[in-house]
């Protein structure tokens, strides 16, 4: 037996290998699961990854189903609110495969898993859009807004049916956006700048009542404290006054001529001036002064 014998056999035993390898070994990738059919029939389901073998075809086949998490959003259509408003709304679906078999069972794909959500949440959205208002989807008042109220509705009311029937477990229905059709445009922004005007309306209102009571609340303490000030200047020109009229009466009383004599030259510089003309008495007093001797005061 020669060496080029030896290598040809060799390498037809390892061609026979890899055939028979190709036939009945199967590889279960990370994040797939497999179904293993017999004449169409599932036998046996792999969710773990790694190398399996199998009867080669036609015999046993495998389907390899993707069951990491999938999106997708739902056709575009338009849908009614419970006040009769037109509106689209866009939704997008989170799923997975939960059961394989299933799956394969009711729907055998992935582009009929799609098509059967799309329906379905389709289908949900549609009836459950009915029950809500348009001011309850759009609104300047997030309290009235419940969007995340209607996402939570339409995926109670897909994830049971899903499971059961398709082997599916949906994650998450999101809504990602509103829109309007293009009839419905004009009336939205009359309803946002109506409400706006509202709340305009209501601020100032506020805004008017607070300014009145810092205005009443202002004149209470002005008239306050113009009491006070009145009150404390009163009481302040009576003391005054009566120190006046005490040294008045000490003066009067210390030289009762030199006192006449002051008040009158005060009466004087109070009646005359530059171009002050007057035809007098000068016997009268006080301006028989003006021909008098002054009179000194007391010496002390």
């Amino acid at each position: 037996m020669n060496k080029s014998y030896l290598l040809r056999l060799t390498i037809g035993f390892f061609v026979l290998i890899v055939f028979f390898l190709a036939l009945t070994g199967f590889q279960v990738p990370q994040g797939e699961s497999a179904v293993v059919t017999n004449f169409g029939k599932p036998i046996r389901v792999i969710n773990q990854p790694g190398f399996f073998f199998k009867w080669p075809w036609p015999f046993e086949s495998v389907s390899l189903f993707d069951t990491r998490l999938n999106v997708f959003e739902i056709r575009i259509s338009e849908a009614l609110t419970r006040d009769k408003r037109n509106i689209i709304v866009p939704i997008f679906v989170l799923w997975k495969i939960v059961d394989p078999l299933k799956f394969l069972e009711a729907l055998g794909s992935m582009e009929n898993a799609v098509n059967k959500l799309d329906t379905l949440v389709g289908s949900a959205k549609n009836t459950l859009l009915g029950s809500y208002d348009f001011s309850q989807l759009v609104s300047i008042d997030p309290a009235e807004v419940r969007l995340d109220e209607l996402e939570k509705k339409i995926l109670s009311a897909t994830a049971s049916q899903a499971a059961v029937s398709f082997g599916i477990q949906i994650e998450q229905i999101g809504i990602k956006r509103l829109t309007l059709p293009e009839v419905n445009t004009r009336y939205v922004f009359q309803r946002m700048t109506a409400e706006r005007a509202q709340f305009a309306a209501r601020y100032r209102a506020e805004g008017r009542q607070k300014a009145a009571q810092i205005t009443a609340r202002t004149n209470t303490e002005k008239t306050l404290i113009l009491s006070r000030a009145n009150k404390d200047a009163e009481e302040m020109r009576g003391k005054a006054e009566a120190e006046a009229a005490r040294i008045y009466a000490e003066a009067h009383n210390q030289s009762p001529d030199f006192y006449k004599f002051l008040r009158g030259i005060e009466v004087l510089k109070k009646s005359m001036n530059a171009n002050t003309t007057l035809v007098i008495d000068t016997n009268s007093s006080p301006f028989d002064l003006l021909k008098r001797p002054p009179v000194l005061p007391p010496k002390t």
